[in-house]
């Protein structure tokens, strides 16, 4: 491995402290000297240490069953990296691209910026859990918010592009100047589409997110909101949102 070489913004690309997370769960030379190949061609410099997930005694900022995500510097911009996993179920992140770029033609999640076999390098969704977030959301700001969340499911509704895991947003909504959808791997074309639905259980119906809404905007008829989320599911038009949101409030 190559000796620590440390950069303004970070751990340069070749610090061995990275060779875990950048073949991260099994260590392997040869992967790690593609890999290293393979973020040159990106044009990434130096990974930043931060976030609330620690692999490898490192923090980042993210991780799942395919892949980590940290924080990399290109040029002068921030971005998110993120690093598929050496036993991912899949051997590259080619679908995962795709999916991310209907989501993108959309007009919702963090912008992709390039890819690569074992990469893939976005826009930085700086801010908090959604669930973190509404724990001091004044009610206005809450209104908001939950709209821009329903709004942007909807946008992947009509594109067709289920996420597949929505009835978990704090898991995959971060909020900062607003609301940014991530992580589109279990994402899928061919599943009815359920994206409104599942978020807005998670928003109104149960769950942490539910709990923190309820304390910021006031708490909303459960039976109400299945109601009017099911009503949705019959009717994924323009028309079926705007009759959601006015039942909801919001």
């Amino acid at each position: 491995m190559h000796r620590q070489r440390a950069s303004f913004s970070g751990l340069d690309a070749g610090a061995p402290e990275l060779a875990r997370i950048l073949t991260y769960p099994r260590f392997d030379e040869g992967d790690y000297a593609a890999r290293l190949a393979e973020l040159r061609t990106l044009g990434v410099s130096s990974i930043i240490p931060g976030g609330d997930t620690v692999v490898s005694g490192m923090k980042i900022a993210g991780k799942g069953c395919v892949g980590l995500v940290v924080r990399a510097m290109v040029g002068k911009k921030m971005c998110a990296l993120k690093v598929r996993r050496v036993d991912a179920n899949r051997e590259s992140m080619d679908a995962e691209v795709r999916l991310h770029k209907i989501a993108n033609d959309a007009g919702v999640g963090p912008r992709l910026y390039d890819h690569s076999r074992n990469f893939m390098l976005m826009e930085f969704a700086e801010g908090a859990s959604i669930a973190d977030w509404a724990k001091d959301a004044g009610k206005e700001e809450a209104r908001e918010t939950a709209r821009s969340v329903l709004e942007q499911c909807h946008l992947l509704d009509c594109a067709g592009l289920d996420h597949g895991q929505l009835s978990r947003l704090d898991r995959h909504v971060i909020v900062g100047k607003k609301p940014v959808i991530i992580d589109f791997e279990t994402a899928s074309t061919e599943r009815r589409t359920a994206n409104v639905s599942a978020a807005g259980q998670s928003l109104f119906v149960a769950g942490a997110v539910a709990e923190a809404m309820a304390r910021a905007i006031g708490k909303t008829d459960r039976e109400t909101a299945i109601a009017a989320l099911r009503e949705y599911k019959r009717d994924q038009t323009s028309k079926g949102l705007r009759t959601l949101l006015d039942t909801l409030g919001l």
